[in-house]
């Protein structure tokens, strides 16, 4: 079971991730996210539906944390550390 610490440490980082990755996304980006089951997929960024990545094909269940790659280069938005 999941402690309300561990809920809301997963929950900063989701959106610590988020963040990173609004700074960087443009319309167009092709991106490589990992969908369940661990299956990872290239899409075209259209935009953000909230918190979720919307893909060219409109589909809007992408996290940020689940990209690996933006036009061919590698990033870890959840590698971002907190500002101070």
């Amino acid at each position: 079971m999941v402690t309300e610490e561990q809920r809301a440490e997963r929950v900063a980082a989701f959106l610590r991730a988020e963040d990173a990755a609004r700074a960087v996304l443009k319309p167009g980006d092709r991106i490589r996210v990992t969908k369940c089951p661990g299956t990872k997929r290239w899409i075209t960024f259209a935009g953000w539906d909230g918190h979720w990545i919307v893909s060219k094909s409109g589909i809007s269940d992408y996290s940020p944390g689940s990209v690996d790659m933006v036009n061919d280069m590698p990033v870890d938005f959840r590698a971002v550390e907190p500002l101070a």
